[in-house]
This record gives C-alpha cells, structure tokens and sequence, in this order.
C-alpha cells in the first residue's frame, strides 16, 4: 500500500466515509500532536504535585501515624505548599502559548530533582523524601516535554534560555531553603 492508501484508509475509519481529502489527515495529525504537548504538560503538572505530596506530606504522616488528620488537615503545611500548587497550575495553563512562562514547569522537573535530592541524597548518604518521585517522574517528563517542545519547533532558544535559567533559579533557591532549614538532612 501507498503512503496515499494508508491516508484513504485512516481517514475513511477515524472520520467516517468522506470524499477523500488529504487535509483531513493533515488536521487529524496536527490535533493528536497538539493534544499530546499539551498532555504532557498536565502530567508534569499533576507529577510536581505528587512529588511535592511525597516530599512533605508523607514524611510529615510517618512522625504523627496513626492520627493522619493531624497531617491532612494541618493548615500551615498546606498554606507552605499552595505557592507550589498554583506554580504548576499556573505554568501548565501557560503551556506551550506562552512558552517563556510554561516552561519553568520542566525546567525545575530537570534541575531540582537533580540539585535538591541526588546531590543532596548524596551528600547525607541517605535517600532524601521525594527523591524517588523527582527522579522517577518529574525527570523523566521534563525531558519529554523539552523533547516535545524541540521535535514540534514550540520553543525558540531564548524562551529555552530564559525559562531554564527562571527554573535553575527556583532550584538553587529550593536548594538554599533545605540546606539552610535547621532540621535533620533527610526532611
């Protein structure tokens, strides 16, 4: 079969029986790749959340068990993190529309899982809270969305550079902020 069938057949099974028309196939390819770069932001979105849950909450639940209420409900914990719950709602909404904004988002899924829990996990010989959600899921996703962002031309090489170094900033200051906390290296 010709490229030219493969078009006739993929749109005559997605779109319905239509007169054949190749823009058809073009526009299908065109939404499928845009609802993937914009999927792939969420997910990182959603993953920074996760990481930020297993970071805090969980090692905060393992000092107070069995009363996980203590941890759910306990107001300042939760005020600390809102800052971080609105950054990735904030830059996953920004996205690849305003690409400078939306992509601090995998900037800091490169460099803090890097900076904060390898090179810290490192230093204190021990694995540091979200070390595994840092590397496992911000790290990954980060990558791919960068790949995304390269393979479709979404992202120019100055928004590249100013977003990179925005998030190596909130990294190093992420950084700052543990290694000056007066509390045991692994929280």
């Amino acid at each position: 079969m010709t490229h030219t069938q493969y078009e006739f057949i993929y749109v005559v099974i997605i779109d319905g029986i239509k007169p054949y028309q190749s823009e058809n196939f073009n526009n299908i390819n065109y939404q499928i790749t845009m609802e993937l770069q914009n999927l792939s932001i969420w997910l990182l979105a959603i993953a920074l959340i996760l990481h930020t849950i297993a970071e805090v909450w969980l090692p905060a639940y393992a000092k107070v068990k069995p009363d996980w209420r203590l941890v759910v409900f306990d107001r300042i914990l939760f005020l600390e993190n809102i800052p971080v719950f609105i950054f990735a709602f904030v830059t996953a909404f920004a996205g690849w529309k305003l690409p400078i904004l939306g992509m601090i988002l995998p900037a800091v899924g490169l460099t803090h899982p890097l900076l904060d829990h390898l090179f810290l996990s490192w230093k204190y010989q021990q694995l540091r809270p979200g070390s595994l959600t840092g590397l496992l899921l911000l790290f990954p996703l980060s990558v791919w969305v960068y790949y995304l962002g390269y393979t479709q031309h979404l992202i120019t090489i100055p928004a590249g550079l100013i977003s990179g170094a925005i998030g190596l900033t909130i990294s190093v200051w992420l950084l700052w902020e543990v290694i000056q906390a007066p509390q045991s290296p692994t929280s």
